[in-house]
């Protein structure tokens, strides 16, 4: 006989207002952690269970990412109908065979290893040290509303058949009905999980996956740094970079870190600093900083060139542009607006109303007259400043429309733009609130301090090719909203900071 097979029953309904700004626009369980929402953890987890996910604050939100960004398991939502740990949790159980084996967990939870479940026909109830809990289990083996980390209760429960769990009430805390109403459970020591919890920590981890990709793990030596592809689905991003090393010493580019090994990744550990962390420097320095920068990327591009490829200019702005918007254009408020008011400027949406796609129109207008080894990403993230002020640059993006170093050198122009004036490695830190309604939008970021440097350089470098850079750093923020679908605020957000940034080129262009 086929046992019966494991439900995933996850409280996901609240609001996390200890997080603040990060959840105005989403529910907690969609907040990302380490490239993923949190909810993703639990479905990666368990990937041959069935899920039912309780929802209730921004349930709309909720339903529409997952229809966006389907998880790959099989779940169901139930909309809780009265507040608490409890709402919802009967009407979820209503789903669930009686005897279906169930974990209940959290939303909030990232579940590390497991230890097995225990042989018993009792529930189990989850203990940790990993972090404080507000309920724990007391000495004598109950459960109370006590703070603390020894036997603390987490929100992790295991019940070997569906139908051990009493029927619930439709509202009220979870835990305090279940101390009076299971006398007797089991427990389980879990000491490896982590708990989303409060504002810094989601701000601690945002600052750490702006330095490194959650895909990848990278150790800093003394005088090396290795990169070890953890996920392999991102083989053929390391391959590329690996490529491009070698294709730029070939070339005789000079600022770049030596290559001591290719699998994995080892690297010459370059002394310095992103320039977006360089908060001491004078104005005259970060001038010298953004100069250094585009005359390295410019010394870059001469070391080749080759016929431009029309095709490869209409896939990269226009065909990549597009796609990338529409994947997430049902997660976005105003979407099929003609306008949208965008930080105080009214902005068109060339994907709104009856508007189609007059993306079309600029392609001419970009098309560059040669092709030229380029970086493909030379924000601030991806180089480094040494004590001398000299750029360095890591991280290539290793094609532009194909793989290889050949691509247009506006593109790589409008990235240095990206970090000097659009802001983009503190957004990538999602250091930005989003104000959504219904003409309206704010996407609210400290000011770049690049911006005086940049405004003083970037004309004077490119003159009248000014408007194409800003269509281009426009064309780059759309795009970015389907890249960073992973966190609802940043899908919104960079689709209306490419409006703002395309409607400020076209008035050039």
């Amino acid at each position: 006989m086929t046992a019966p097979r494991l439900h995933v029953l996850v409280q996901a309904g609240g609001r996390g207002s200890r997080l603040r700004h990060h959840t105005w626009n989403k529910p907690k369980c969609l907040v990302s952690v380490d490239g993923k929402p949190i909810l993703y953890h639990l479905f990666d987890r368990f990937p041959q269970a069935r899920f039912v996910v309780i929802g209730d604050y921004m349930f709309d939100q909720l339903e529409r990412y997952l229809q966006v960004n389907p998880p790959g398991v099989d779940y169901s939502l139930v909309k809780a109908s009265a507040p608490g740990t409890l709402g919802g949790v009967a009407d979820a159980l209503q789903e669930i065979p009686a005897d279906a084996p169930v974990v209940m967990a959290w939303s909030d939870l990232v579940l590390g290893d497991l230890p097995p479940w225990p042989q018993t026909e009792l529930p189990v109830v989850c203990t940790t040290a990993a972090f404080t809990c507000r309920w724990t289990q007391a000495p004598e083996g109950h459960l109370h509303e006590k703070p603390g980390t020894t036997g603390g209760i987490p929100g992790l429960f295991y019940f070997p058949r569906a139908s051990v769990l009493p029927p619930p009430p439709p509202s009220g805390e979870f835990v305090r009905w279940f101390a009076r109403a299971v006398p007797d459970f089991a427990t389980l020591d879990c000491p490896d999980l982590e708990e989303l919890g409060d504002f810094s920590t989601i701000e601690t981890s945002n600052d750490r996956a702006g330095f490194s990709r959650y895909f990848n793990h990278v150790e800093m030596g003394e005088t090396r740094v290795t990169k070890t592809v953890v996920d392999h689905a991102f083989d053929d991003v390391h391959s590329r970079e690996v490529s491009w090393y070698g294709a730029a010493k070939g070339l005789g580019f000079r600022r770049i870190p030596k290559v001591y090994g290719e699998g994995p990744l080892v690297l010459e550990r370059i002394k310095g600093q992103h320039a977006y962390q360089m908060d001491d420097l004078t104005p005259r320095e970060r001038r010298a900083v953004l100069a250094d920068h585009l005359d390295s990327l410019i010394s870059l591009h001469d070391l080749g060139r080759t016929a431009a490829d029309a095709d490869d200019v209409r896939q990269v702005y226009l065909d990549k542009t597009i796609s990338r918007v529409r994947s997430i254009s049902a997660m976005v408020p105003g979407f099929e607006r003609k306008a949208m008011t965008v930080n105080g400027r009214k902005c068109r949406n060339p994907f709104g109303g009856d508007q189609a796609a007059p993306l079309e129109e600029l392609i001419d207008a970009l098309q560059p007259s040669r092709f030229v080894p380029i970086h493909g990403d030379a924000t601030f993230s991806n180089t480094l400043v040494d004590d001398k002020l000299r750029t360095w640059f890591i991280d290539p993006r290793g094609y532009f429309a194909k793989p290889g170093v050949m691509g247009d050198e506006w593109y790589d122009f409008a990235k240095v733009y990206y970090s000097a004036v659009g802001g983009y490695d503190a957004f990538n830190r999602r250091k930005f609130k989003l104000h959504v309604d219904h003409e309206t939008v704010e996407v609210l970021m400290e000011d770049s301090p690049f911006i005086p440097a940049a405004q003083a350089i970037f004309p004077e470098y490119f003159g009248a090719e000014m408007g194409r850079i800003e269509v281009i750093h426009g064309l780059i923020w759309l795009s970015l909203s389907g890249y960073a679908r992973d966190d609802i605020d940043s899908a919104i957000a960079a689709f209306y900071m490419g409006l703002y940034w395309l409607e400020t080129g076209l008035g050039r262009l």
